[in-house]
């Protein structure tokens, strides 16, 4: 009895959280859409580079304590702790993107529903267009820097679920309607592969 209350309420929160993500054109899953090895191998850079930086700031700071005059020795002191700051978050950042790619490499699951949308999404682009630009346009060209992605929308037993396509190939094989199954990865919600269901029947009347 608990555990069938415990598991309508996490359905329940995670279809309002869905929906919520889709109004707000935004995707609540970590690098969404984005490849396990894209994600172990940016993740692996990221740290490199961040621990290196990191460690340049430590010398960095050694060297202005034996060698700077007083005047200077705050400011570069200053320069180099911000330094070490940034690289350590951005190497945490990163150690994070590898262990998603990581986890994701090898439990993938299938999903089986029929195609309710697929579209451009960014950013709290339900608003009216006239706000969008006065929010979100800079400068003197009128620049949009959300990023865009493409969302597909599918009806399945279990309600609305959505995921971000980032392959080409996986874009051309989906349309609105088309009934499919999807293979996708279950935290970063990759779309890796799309089988086509023409005879099966939608799960929604």
């Amino acid at each position: 009895m608990n555990e069938a209350v415990w598991s309508q309420g996490a359905t329940g929160v995670r279809e309002k959280a869905g929906s919520w993500s889709r109004t707000l054109g935004i995707s609540l899953r970590p690098w969404s859409g984005q490849a396990p090895w894209s994600l172990l191998l940016r993740g692996g850079i990221q740290c490199a580079v961040s621990i290196a930086i990191l460690v340049l700031s430590i010398r960095l700071t050694g060297a202005v304590e034996a060698s700077a005059a007083a005047a200077e020795e705050g400011m570069l002191r200053n320069l180099a702790i911000f330094m070490a700051i940034a690289a350590a978050v951005t190497a945490l950042l990163g150690a994070a993107r590898a262990v998603v790619g990581l986890l994701d490499l090898a439990p993938r699951r299938t999903v089986s529903g029929t195609v309710a949308s697929l579209e451009k999404r960014k950013f709290l682009d339900f608003l009216p267009r006239i706000a969008q630009r006065y929010i979100f346009e800079r400068g003197p060209n009128g620049i949009d820097r959300r990023r865009e992605r493409l969302e597909v929308v599918l009806h399945t037993p279990d309600g609305l679920q959505q995921w971000t396509v980032r392959k080409p190939s996986i874009r051309r094989q989906l349309s609105r309607g088309a009934h499919v199954r999807l293979t996708v990865t279950p935290l970063a919600g990759y779309v890796a592969e799309v089988y086509h269901q023409p005879g099966a029947a939608p799960p929604f009347p």
